[in-house]
């Protein structure tokens, strides 16, 4: 007997040929992997190339009642994954989607598709000399740079804010209708990816963290070349010290003398992006017993808390900010600053070392300093990958740092705070317990995103082979996250495993959310589950 699914991935294979519409048992396990404790199983995958294949499916999955997930490459690391909210959904897959459609040099922004990935738009750059540097993530090369705007993910640069600086989107809407956002549904407009809030209504922000459409080009912002450019670091011993860091970079950041994200990494945060859990040292024991975990920050020259940002302008501009951060953070200890031609020293001499097997300490701090001096001028690494890695246990060193290969255990709550140091420090002291009762390292990044806002990146580790500790990581996660809705710091974005908690809130939200719901997607059709009332 054949069943509605059955129809419509016939006319799938149809209108897109049996390559691109896949249901065997190799692609369903491909997308089910997950790096939280549970996936889930799709339907089958779809692979659009193009804004008419994406109606197409959106069409056919209409009348079959089918729900469809849309993924951009599917890098939603510790979110998630390639894996929708529920089983039985259909992946549309948008990775061969990854045209990059404009790059305008003089006004300094891009416009591309869901498939373009961080690595493809800096070699697009790089190979056209063009003066231009993008803001990029730690999430590695091959990550989308649509997927992370959608997601109101956030970078180094001053244009680290992504969603801010997105301008203009083609969408496919649950009816098969496209909606072009901004000025874009005037015909030949010529301001479309240079102002955001065109006339009306501003739309764009119903389509990020949503199931209201599925975006299929979006215009991004690029930053000019600065003439000058420095990164600053500052680690601070103690573990009080971070509510005075931020205290005192706040005046800064709000003034808007300081235009960078600044980062600022636990000791826990630093020794996991280079080394895997010390499980001979610690005699097995977890979480990191206290003794050891100071031993490897004395050992790696780092303290309970680091900072890092970057300073970009002329160089009058660069020097006076090196004379304020200096100033601003002297009573927390000496600030290093560092320049282009310093990291391209540092780089020649990390790879001599590591050609020769030299200096293995100092081969970790180069390392680290030319990382994230890449990141600040806007080149992708997935150096930072290697911290997926951290409790995975019993299995030599992998080729490749996808920690779906890995099979690694990575869930991510990043609760959103006012920058004042005293809720950091009201955060860490509620949540850090909690890690250490089920035997995990509290792994925390406070970034200072906005010039009035901070997010608390805070990871738990685990290892997804061991079902015990799998068990311990899913009910960490669940009482982190009531904890912080507890507090009152709401995370910036969610993931599958969360679903369930976020119908704590609002109900007059969900009902205008379930308005738009049904005027966009009338039949449910774009991702049912993902942050829909509806379900």
């Amino acid at each position: 007997m054949t069943t509605k699914s059955d129809e419509a991935f016939r006319r799938w294979e149809a209108a897109f040929g049996e390559e691109r519409v896949r249901r065997d048992s190799e692609t369903i396990e491909l997308y089910s992997r997950c790096t939280l404790p549970h996936g889930t199983t799709p339907l089958g995958v779809l692979y659009p190339v193009s804004t008419a294949d994406v109606q197409t499916a959106v069409s056919i999955a209409r009348q079959a009642g089918i729900s469809l997930y849309p993924i951009s490459r599917g890098k939603n690391w510790g979110y998630g994954d390639a894996c929708a909210v529920t089983d039985g959904q259909v992946i549309l897959d948008l990775s061969r989607m990854n045209r990059i459609l404009e790059v305008n040099s003089e006004l300094a922004y891009a416009v591309i598709e869901p498939g373009v990935t961080q690595q493809q738009l800096f070699d697009y750059i790089e190979e056209r000399g063009l003066p231009l540097w993008f803001d990029c993530t730690g999430s590695g090369p091959e990550a989308s740079i649509v997927g992370n705007t959608l997601e109101r993910g956030f970078g180094h640069t001053p244009y680290g804010d992504h969603f801010y600086n997105s301008c203009g989107m083609e969408v496919v809407l649950g009816d098969g209708r496209i909606l072009r956002t901004g000025y874009g549904h005037y015909r030949d407009a010529k301001a479309t990816h240079v102002f955001k809030w065109g006339l009306g209504p501003y739309l764009d922000g119903l389509f990020t963290q949503s199931s209201l459409g599925i975006v299929t080009s979006l215009g991004i912002w690029l930053m000019p070349k600065p003439e000058c450019f420095n990164m600053f670091f500052l680690s601070m011993p103690e573990d009080d010290d971070l509510p005075r860091v931020i205290d005192a970079l706040r005046p800064l950041k709000l003034s808007g003398r300081i235009k960078s994200l600044v980062h600022i990494g636990n000791d826990l945060r630093i020794i996991s992006s280079f080394q895997r859990y010390p499980w001979d040292d610690a005699g097995g024991q977890t979480p990191l017993p206290e003794t050891l975990r100071r031993a490897l920050r004395k050992k790696g020259g780092f303290g309970a808390w680091n900072v890092s940002g970057g300073i970009y302008g002329s160089n009058g501009e660069v020097r006076e900010m090196r004379r304020q951060i200096r100033k601003a953070l002297k009573p927390l200890g000496s600030v290093r600053f560092v320049g282009p031609k310093m990291l391209a020293f540092a780089e020649v001499l990390w790879k001599l070392l590591r050609s020769r097997g030299w200096q293995k300490e100092l081969q970790v701090m180069l390392g680290s300093l030319v990382k994230v001096g890449g990141l600040l001028q806007g080149r992708p690494t997935d150096a930072f990958l290697y911290g997926t890695l951290w409790r995975m246990a019993g299995r030599d060193e992998p080729e490749s740092l996808d920690p779906l290969v890995n099979n690694v255990g990575l869930m991510w709550i990043s609760p959103i705070m006012p920058m004042i140091g005293s809720a950091a420090q009201d955060l860490v002291r509620n949540i850090s317990p909690i890690f250490l009762r089920y035997g995990f390292e509290p792994l925390i990044t406070v970034s200072l995103i906005t010039e009035r806002a901070m997010v608390a990146v805070t990871t738990i580790a685990y290892d997804r082979e061991n079902t015990s500790e799998t068990d311990k990581a899913r009910t960490c996660y669940e009482e982190l996250f009531r904890e912080i809705m507890r507090l009152g710091y709401a995370p910036y974005r969610s993931s599958i495993a969360s679903m369930p908690h976020l119908a704590i809130g609002s109900d007059v939200f969900w009902d205008v959310a379930s308005g738009i719901k049904k005027v966009l997607d009338p039949d449910g059709i774009i991702s049912k589950g993902r942050y829909d009332p509806l379900v």
